[in-house]
């Protein structure tokens, strides 16, 4: 296993459990990238394609907090969502968006302005719509990832971190592990997890994934008090990020994040989490430092009491993308499978993802349809 973030993890748990013998391999500490560093939520995708690995992946977190061997700190119950649309722009893409959410299954009711007022006080008053879903869990995602790492560890998995996988070990077609820092890993599968470090251990083997890193930012505030009881998020209006063209970085240079939606994330010590954004992973170093500010921005349009909150710290994380946003699971050689390209929802698909994985790995049906995840659909 390559990779100690939520899907590596998450497999190696799942393998375990299932009784086979694992050697997880990460670069870094475990949940050291988008895994440790993303909003700590599980909420409805809004591709229905993903609706069925979602659950399967919820429900497996909720059954394994008892014996989780730290606190994940997730809620039982929903905590529900109160979805708003700024203007008449936002609520195109808010309907759209609510439209997935209601189709698999969670129950969405619209909001007049005493209801809203009801439901959350502090929000702003000349919002053009809101409504409020039935879901949303709020989660510790650095500490679910862990967790999941040491259960696979209590049953006998090997978990190596700060260990850097360099290449894939071949003999003639088939792969039969990898190489380290610390020499040679034989195995009778590899899975590679690894984020959007994966293609570079594809590439030469021939192999071309469709993975593209995508930088996200979060900023954490401390308002004194709580200021919203629910999750409270915008439409996000965009579609996938594009890679980047070199002429344009020449003649422009490097781009500005974009996609910005608006969730603001309420942590029961009454700090508040918000995000979001988007931008291609180019350089070691945040290509767009403005864009802490720009969220800050919306979700003081959406909460103006925010702009009262001190602001505690700010970060990113990379997420690894497909064209369509949806992962890459299973086979692609004999003894090697891919599990990546989750982009921001691999915490939300994570055990649904490691499901899927053992059944390859044990030559099983399939939980669910895997057609929407074929790693070569790109082909």
């Amino acid at each position: 296993m390559v990779g100690g973030g939520i899907i590596g993890a998450a497999c190696a748990e799942e393998l375990t459990r299932r009784g086979a013998s694992v050697t997880l391999v990460e670069r870094n500490e475990l949940a050291s990238g988008a895994s440790g560093r993303n909003q700590g939520l599980w909420v409805p995708p809004e591709d229905p394609a993903l609706h069925e690995i979602a659950s399967r992946s919820l429900a497996h977190y909720l059954a394994i907090a008892d014996e989780a061997p730290l606190p994940i700190r997730i809620d039982p119950r929903p905590i529900g969502t109160v979805f708003v649309a700024v203007d008449e722009e936002g609520l195109a893409e808010a309907t759209d968006t609510l439209a997935a959410i209601s189709a698999g299954g969670f129950a969405v009711s619209e909001l007049d302005d005493a209801a809203l007022v009801k439901a959350e006080p502090e929000l702003a008053r000349d919002l053009a719509a809101a409504w409020f879903v039935d879901a949303g869990h709020r989660l510790d995602p650095a500490a679910l990832t862990i967790a999941l790492a040491l259960l696979a560890a209590s049953r006998g998995a090997v978990i190596r971190h700060h260990l850097s996988a360099r290449a894939l070990l071949t003999d003639g077609d088939r792969v039969t592990g990898v190489v380290t820092d610390e020499g040679k890993i034989e195995a009778d599968e590899v899975v590679v997890a690894a984020g959007p470090w994966s293609p570079r251990l594809f590439e030469p083997l021939g192999i071309e994934l469709p993975v593209l890193g995508v930088r996200g930012w979060l900023v954490r505030v401390d308002p004194g008090e709580p200021l919203v009881r629910h999750l409270v998020r915008t439409a996000e209006g965009n579609g996938a990020v594009a890679a980047v063209r070199a002429g344009d970085v020449a003649r422009g240079g490097l781009p500005a994040s974009d996609g910005y939606g608006s969730i603001v994330h309420p942590h029961d010590d009454g700090t508040a989490l918000i995000g979001s954004s988007r931008a291609a992973w180019l350089t070691p170093e945040p290509e767009d430092p403005s864009v802490p500010r720009q969220v800050l921005t919306n979700a003081i349009r959406i909460v103006p009491r925010l702009a009262d909150a001190v602001m505690t710290s700010s970060w990113w994380g990379l997420r690894p993308m497909t064209p369509d946003e949806r992962p890459l699971i299973g086979r692609v050689r004999d003894g090697l499978l891919v599990a990546t390209g989750h982009g921001s929802e691999g915490v939300i698909n994570g055990a649904g993802t490691a499901e899927l994985v053992a059944s390859v790995v044990f030559g099983e049906r399939p939980p669910f349809d895997a057609s929407p995840f074929d790693p070569f659909r790109f082909a």
